[in-house]
């Protein structure tokens, strides 16, 4: 379980190492509204987490419930023992991607979370959660 873990702290630190350097942190209010999206997500508060996301996304999640369930289901009960900013980068002119490493006592996630550019808009237009462990 350790060495799982320990691979995919490897891999996040390895893959996120691309031009991350030349783009800004995200601002004040997209890591508020990452913070607070997963949170809600985590409580399975669905009303109050669909208020951060972008009018794309949020009709996405309307029209596939099932997998705002999924990913609400697979977040870790647990309280988090560190979370970390793990890269940044923009896969296009319009989406600037944050990926965060999240430490469970038993589980490790990768949430992605996407806005429209650095320091531009707090509504999320793309989001993305993968749990390693068990």
């Amino acid at each position: 379980m350790k060495t799982q873990l320990l691979a995919c702290a490897v891999v996040f630190s390895v893959v996120g190492c691309g031009n991350q350097q030349d783009l800004p942190d995200p601002s004040a209010a997209q890591i508020q509204a990452a913070d607070v999206a997963y949170q809600d997500l985590k409580q399975r508060d669905f009303e109050q987490f669909v208020q951060h996301l972008d009018p794309k996304l949020q009709a996405h999640f309307a029209e596939n419930p099932k997998l705002l369930k999924k990913f609400a289901s697979s977040i870790p009960k647990d309280d988090m023992k560190s979370k970390t900013l793990m890269s940044k980068q923009m896969p296009s002119a319009t989406e600037y991607k944050v990926s965060y490493e999240i430490a469970y006592p038993k589980n490790l996630v990768q949430y992605d979370v996407s806005f429209d550019k650095p320091n531009g808009s707090a509504k999320i237009t793309n989001i993305n959660i993968q749990v390693f462990g068990e």
